[in-house]
């Protein structure tokens, strides 16, 4: 009896141990995010960040992919866009066009993608209210003139 408490004990404790989920999300956050086909840094962010961020997230993500080449309606990409960047502090003009735009609705926003792990972890901060990390050689952080996350 003593062995099949221990086996059920164990297997409790492995299957419980076996969550990659690390928060307990319970509102339903935006994320649209602007790339290029040819752009090597937006297939990263595809390939490598947006996984980490779907797993940390879950069903407590929606995203909305923008192709800035691609054969969709170029006149409402544009418009969303244009709408996004004139809702940014300070945004230079000479990263227009530029990808991955990662925009967290009501949050802020990044420009290209660096760590995937630093990534998700700025995007946590960014909810929790804590501060998020700065820009580094690769990204550029944007806040939003009404968003939630201040300079």
């Amino acid at each position: 009896m003593k062995k099949i408490i221990k086996v059920f004990l164990i297997l409790g404790l492995f299957l419980t141990g076996c969550t990659s989920q690390k928060h307990e999300w319970k509102e339903t956050y935006h994320l649209t995010y602007f790339y290029l086909e040819d752009c090597s840094n937006c297939q990263y962010f595809k390939k490598s960040v947006l996984p980490a961020i779907k797993e940390e997230f879950g069903k407590h993500i929606k995203i909305k992919a923008w192709n800035m080449d691609g054969d969709q309606n170029v006149e409402a990409m544009k418009n969303a866009y244009d709408g996004y960047i004139n809702q940014f502090i300070d945004f230079n003009q000479d990263h227009y066009g530029y990808g991955p735009l990662v925009i967290l609705d009501g949050y802020f926003a990044v420009l290209g993608a660096g760590n995937k792990d630093e990534y998700v972890t700025r995007l946590i901060n960014a909810i929790e209210g804590k501060k998020i990390k700065e820009n580094n050689e690769i990204e550029t952080i944007y806040y939003l003139k009404d968003g939630k996350v201040k300079q």
